[in-house]
């Protein structure tokens, strides 16, 4: 089972669910919500594995070489 998040960390590290319309053939509007792709991964941060949820596209951004230093510091905090 992935990590428990206070508030704080999982605001820093989850993106939000993102709001839009369906739109039909006959052009009516109808409200819908799009969703972060969420995965939990097993990062090892210093030595010590944590088991977190992330999006596609911070997983993604992880194995760059210039990796998001606000995620970085979230998980550091964590592995403590």
């Amino acid at each position: 089972m992935a990590r428990k998040l206070n508030h704080k960390t999982r605001k820093a590290l989850a993106p939000k669910t993102r709001f839009g319309k369906n739109v039909s053939f006959s052009q009516r509007h109808t409200a819908r919500k799009f969703k972060p792709n969420l995965q939990t991964v097993t990062l090892w941060i210093d030595g010590k594995p944590i088991r977190v949820k992330l999006s596609a596209r911070q997983i993604r951004s992880l194995g760059k070489d210039e990796q998001p230093k606000e995620l970085m510091a979230e998980l550091r905090k964590l592995a403590k």
